[in-house]
């Protein structure tokens, strides 16, 4: 019996699926921490979130853009030689969107499919752009409009639709889009490649030359933002329709403006609040009093309120009934510069809370904003931070191509509906429609935006400079630290006041060092190590949230908003709970059991009464310890830990801006540990995998960077490591740069940081990211003869080869074809 429970042990320890349980101490724990930082770094990489934006946009984003465009109505050209029956109509619309694999132009169809494979090294070679075709289904009709009986009467002149021609759909190429290097659509990808061994991807290749994008810092709109600068007001912006709800305190005409009064400003209209809400469906005042919800109204409050009334009764009489402030409304924003083709109903659920239902819930919605307003006026609510993080958005390969992609859609279609007007007028029958579509407009113009730099303004008409940069290639360093840059939008960085200075929102996620020197300093920064950056999370989360005791808007009672918490999803207001507290609890339970994804943000503000919940792309996130589970971990029998399964187990998660306010986190293990060991433990919720991640990649492998003057290793960090000579690429022989250099004994430094020995496999750094030789220095205090912040070299050591370098610079040389045959000629006759 015990020599069979022997052999039952022998046979579960050499099992490698067994766990086995570490010892719960400060250097078992601290060893865990960096296995654990090294598989993340090994699953994620550095660069994955360029990678997994552009993978995105080619999945979904690139649909729904074209999506966007809906259906084009082709309208002939006028001609007075024909009668009304004679006009012909067209209407085009676009359906799915394949994008094909890179490959070369061949007249010949016989060539094997395997030679015509366009890979990165020929276009590197060959000064190409390496580029996919984007083909669009389109369908295409035309009719006439015929006139009815009641055309006489001046009503309905056409409503009949008679077909000339049918429906036709084919598919028609409109364009090509620049592949990422290593993305989903890349050769490398599919079949597991590499060029070379420092090449990671994350880049483009136009017209031969490596292009970047740098990660744009934009302010997140898609939520209510109160400032007090110029004005108070208070704003939203929806991720939809680019159309911004102002909700302003203005002075009022009478009194000589002693009172305030609260004004909204939609679709170029600027109208009192009040008749808004009786315009959305309000009955009564008092319920328009229990949908704002303030309580202990002082008389400050009580004045703009009462003067917002006051106002609104003058300028539209009898607003409260009969449908009076909806028309009111509805004629007033007829009057705008650009009115709206849509009825009331129609431009109100698209352009006001596009993502919220119906008019009660928009007004519940509205009703929110000016009680955020109102409170900050009278100083219960602090006004929001631009430049603090949670506040703000990177915009990736996604973000930016949807945007600078967008133009040149309309700008084709424009030349499509232009084209086809002329055969419409004329008798002729309509061309293919690969006539129509230009796809040199899209071709030629994203690679004049990554040629430039110049890209389209987020929220302006207008292009901005700084979007892509060329990548540079000095050593594998400063390749590396391009692509991990962040950059905030500025259109005067001499006047940016304090957006220079570092946020404490940075922390974990920017590196406070990693900034240039001069008029970019504070505006170009690198994203820390361990940051990971969100992408879009699709899966609907309304269900979920009620299930963990949401209740939706159009379910509640004006009544019973006052005991409540709002829930906002990603800056919408969805529902309202009265028991906040499990509902956040239960809501975290479900991220950590997988229900829910891990890189969703729960955030409860307790003292504005709000539960947030963000699971949009662009917010920066760092694995934490979750520390109450420190006691479950376990090791692999003879296995590595896979940073996967640390989260499935709830060792670890994933920690945003918002929702690190509400979390205890310890700066490393010892934390834990120092003083009681239980009054820590208790104390903490989550703990940092180690401090030495805040840094960036270029100041975590700075050895003894917290000993040493912060002005030097911001030197070392953006200047020196990225300009000193070490590795070159690996395929040096298919690579045609400008110039580049290789040291012949590039050699590992003598000391190595808990970053750089996560960066590599276990007991080795990346060689890559260190660049020089080790030398032995003296130090010699000499006196005179000009011996003066001098060098002294061993002459041995220079011969032997210490600090010896290979420059390679490439030349390009035109030899014209009238010379060459006249050579020809000459050697034939010799």
């Amino acid at each position: 019996m015990q020599k069979g429970s022997r052999n039952r042990k022998l046979k579960s320890s050499s099992d490698p699926s067994a766990q086995v349980p570490i010892d719960f101490n400060i250097e078992s724990l601290e060893k865990f921490c960096k296995e654990a930082a090294r598989s993340f770094f090994t699953e994620k990489g550095l660069i994955s979130h360029q990678i997994n934006s552009y993978n995105d946009f080619i999945s979904h984003g690139l649909q729904e853009l074209v999506d966007s465009l809906g259906e084009i109505t082709v309208e002939p050209d006028y001609d007075p030689s024909k009668s009304v029956g004679d006009w012909r109509h067209a209407t085009v619309k676009f359906g799915r969107v394949e994008l094909e694999k890179p490959t070369f132009w061949a007249d010949n169809s016989e060539l094997d499919e395997q030679k015509l494979r366009l890979k990165p090294v020929h276009a590197r070679l060959q000064n190409m752009t390496y580029s996919s075709k984007m083909n669009v289904e389109m369908t295409v009709q035309v009719y006439s409009l015929n006139q009815s009986d009641k055309s006489k009467t001046g009503k309905d002149p056409y409503i009949q639709k008679k077909l000339i021609l049918s429906p036709e759909t084919k598919w028609v190429t409109i364009g090509r889009l620049p592949v990422m290097v290593k993305s989903s659509l890349c050769w490398l990808y599919e079949h597991q490649e590499t060029e070379c061994q420092f090449d990671y991807g994350g880049y483009f290749l136009i017209k031969g030359t490596e292009k970047a994008f740098i990660a744009e810092e934009g302010r997140c709109l898609s939520r209510i933002w109160v400032t007090n600068s110029p004005s108070w007001d208070a704003s939203y912006l929806s991720q939809i329709r680019r159309e911004k709800i102002y909700v302003k305190l203005v002075p009022s005409k009478e009194n000589d403006g002693f009172h305030k009064v609260i004004s909204l400003s939609f679709l170029g209209a600027t109208m009192p609040i009040w008749i808004m809400f009786f315009a959305l469906g309000v009955s009564s005042d008092k319920e328009a009093f229990d949908m704002i919800d303030i309580q202990d109204c002082d008389a400050s409050l009580v004045n703009i309120l009462s003067a917002t009334i006051r106002q609104s009764h003058e300028q539209c009489e009898g607003f409260r009934g009969g449908g009076r402030a909806r028309q009111y409304v509805d004629e007033y924003i007829r009057k705008t510069k650009f009115p709206p083709e849509e009825s009331f109903d129609g431009y109100v659920g698209r352009y006001l809370f596009p993502e919220v239902s119906d008019n009660r819930c928009k007004a519940l919605f509205l009703g929110y904003m000016m009680k955020c307003l109102l409170m900050a006026y009278c100083g219960r609510r602090k006004c929001d931070n631009k430049d603090d993080f949670r506040n703000k958005r990177l915009d990736l390969a996604c973000q930016l191509l949807r945007r600078e992609l967008w133009g040149h859609l309309r700008h084709a279609a424009r030349h499509m509906v232009k084209v086809m007007q002329k055969h419409l007028s004329g008798d002729g029958d309509l061309q293919v429609l690969d006539q129509y579509v230009d796809a040199s407009i899209i071709t030629n113009g994203l690679n004049r935006a990554f040629s430039t730099g110049s890209w389209c303004h987020p929220y302006k008409y207008g292009r901005c400079s700084g979007i892509v940069a060329t990548l540079r290639r000095t050593n594998p360093l400063q390749m590396m630290s391009d692509m991990r840059k962040t950059r905030q939008l500025s259109a005067y960085w001499g006047s940016a006041g304090d957006a220079r200075y570092p946020n404490p929102s940075y922390w974990g996620k920017l590196c406070f060092m990693s900034t240039p020197d001069g008029e970019k300093c504070g505006f170009v920064k690198n994203l820390a190590a361990s940051a990971v950056v969100s992408s879009v999370m699709r899966k609907p989360l309304i269900d979920l949230f009620v299930s963990c005791g949401m209740k939706k808007l159009d379910e509640v009672l004006v009544q019973e908003i006052g005991g409540t918490e709002k829930i906002f999803l990603n800056g919408d207001l969805v529902g309202v709970s009265a028991y906040p507290g499990e509902f956040v609890t239960n809501l975290r339970n479900m991220r950590r059991s997988k229900q829910i994804d891990p890189q969703v943000e729960i955030k409860r503000d307790k003292l504005h009464k709000e539960v947030r919940v963000f699971s949009d792309a662009g917010r920066i996130l760092r694995p934490l310890l979750i520390v109450e589970n420190l006691k479950s971990i376990a090791k692999p029998n003879g296995g590595s830990y896979s940073f996967q399964q640390l989260m499935d187990q709830n060792i670890i998660e994933l920690i945003g801006a918002e929702e690190e306010e509400d979390i205890q986190c310890a700066c490393g293990i010892k934390d834990l540990f120092s003083g009681d060991q239980k009054e820590g433990l208790l104390y903490y919720s989550h703990c940092e995998l180690d401090p030495s991640f805040l840094l960036g990649l270029s100041c975590g492998i700075i050895p003894f960077v917290n000993h040493n003057a912060a002005k030097r290793v911001l030197m070392q960090a953006e200047k020196l490591s990225q300009q000193a000579i070490g590795y070159s690429p690996t395929n040096s022989q298919y690579r045609v740069d400008t110039l580049f250099h290789q040291m012949y004994y590039p050699q590992r430094p003598l000391f190595k940081t808990v970053l750089s020995d996560c960066l590599g496999k276990r007991g080795l750094t990346r060689p890559e990211y260190f660049n020089g030789q080790n030398a032995i220095v003296s130090v010699n205090v000499h006196q005179g003869f000009n011996q003066e912040d001098s060098l002294v070299f061993n002459r041995a050591s220079l011969e032997r080869g210490m600090f010896r370098t290979l420059h390679f610079k490439s030349y390009k040389a035109q030899i014209e074809n009238k010379e060459v045959t006249r050579r020809l000629k000459h050697r034939e006759k010799n």
